[in-house]
């Protein structure tokens, strides 16, 4: 954004700031604008259940499609999503807020965060993030008026390395509630969307990005996974390749056999793609914490994990995730075919008990009431 950018921008944001605040009316952004998706989705859901009325901020028209119809896109970077965003009450969002904005004290913020961490994050991990990025990180916190957490573990990092002093409210992710239930609805979307028959067992296989956003890494074999599935569980697999945002418009470059795999990097919300997956394999990514709620097969894949710890390292030591793991291809063929479900359970239920995991199915329940009580302590 230019200077005069800046100028046009910042001016209407003091002038729509003045106005009158709607009660009913949500601003929500999920990933920088890609779409409807991850906790905000969730919340928005049940606040529209509720009466509310709901924005969403979307980079584009493609983003907007993947929005219901009575959820209204509103295009990042326009007059129109300043207007909206100044005049809602609530703001929601699961990722850091860049640029200038005006957050008036009868708003609310409640930023959602995107995950229970492997790595280190944060300010935990200073000395690995740009300087532009850490004060923007402390800006955004300084807005903010409520964190959502999943763990007392998590709560913790708030306190110690996100700048932030205010309230959290340790409820779960409520982009995960949907773990909690059955929705062959949502089963039947996914299916559809990806051109997938309904005989074919899934695997997910969602990776993190790494800093250099190269592909070497992605090396897995396949076939071999699949057929070793199908050895293990019995059925047909297929597995769904989905990158990490930050790298998914390189989905196109990775050498995809069809007969075993297909890219999913442009479904919107993978929380639909986990209800849709009968396993999931990952490496270091965060989605495994969100897909242990499923109690379904979990794996990862970690062919770089020396250089992967040099970069941030992890807040604990790799061995007590509660899932199988391998470093090569045998490996991985090895700890499919040797999978053990009462094993992964009693890791997980461990796991849980540990790090103070409270996902229950009722964080957007919770968060709705939270939000609600606020606005009548404002009135």
């Amino acid at each position: 954004m230019d200077f005069l950018e800046k100028i046009k921008r910042n001016s209407f944001c003091a002038f729509f700031s003045l106005l009158p605040k709607k009660a009913n009316k949500v601003f929500c952004q999920s990933y920088a604008g890609k779409g409807y998706s991850d906790s905000p989705k969730a919340i928005a859901e049940e606040l529209k259940a509720r009466g509310w009325k709901v924005y969403w901020a979307v980079l584009g028209s493609k983003e907007a499609t993947s929005l219901p119809p009575d959820v209204h896109p509103v295009k990042i970077g326009t007059v129109k999503e300043i207007y909206h965003r100044c005049t809602a009450r609530v703001w929601v969002d699961n990722c850091r807020k860049w640029g200038h904005l005006f957050k008036r004290k009868n708003q609310i913020y409640v930023q959602t965060w995107h995950g229970f961490p492997l790595k280190r994050i944060e300010g935990d991990a200073g000395d690995a993030l740009p300087a532009d990025y850490i004060r923007a990180a402390k800006k955004d916190s300084a807005m903010a008026d409520l964190f959502l957490s999943d763990s007392r573990f998590l709560t913790e990092i708030y306190r110690r390395a996100f700048w932030y002093p205010g309230a959290v409210l340790e409820c779960g992710f409520p982009r995960n509630d949907v773990l909690f239930g059955e929705y062959p609805e949502l089963i039947e979307k996914v299916q559809a969307a990806l051109g997938i028959s309904p005989d074919r067992k899934l695997l997910l296989y969602a990776p993190t990005f790494r800093k250099d956003q190269g592909l070497e890494v992605y090396d897995v074999d396949y076939r071999r996974v699949a057929e070793a599935l199908g050895r293990r569980f019995g059925g047909e697999w297929l597995i769904l390749a989905r990158l990490h945002p930050n790298i998914a418009e390189k989905a196109s470059q990775l050498k995809l056999d069809p007969r075993y795999v297909v890219n999913a990097s442009d479904y919107p919300d993978i929380q639909e793609l986990y209800v849709a997956a009968d396993g999931l394999l990952t490496d270091y990514s965060s989605v495994m914490f969100d897909f242990m709620h499923t109690g379904r097969p979990c794996f990862a894949y970690v062919n770089d994990l020396a250089a992967y710890r040099g970069d941030r390292n992890f807040y604990f030591d790799i061995d007590r995730l509660p899932f199988a793991r391998a470093e090569t291809n045998d490996e991985l063929e090895r700890i499919i075919l040797d999978f053990d479900p009462d094993l992964q359970r009693e890791r997980t239920a461990a796991f849980r008990r540990e790090f103070g995991i409270c996902e229950n199915g009722s964080a957007a329940r919770q968060v709705a009431d939270h939000l609600e009580k606020m606005r009548r302590q404002q009135a």
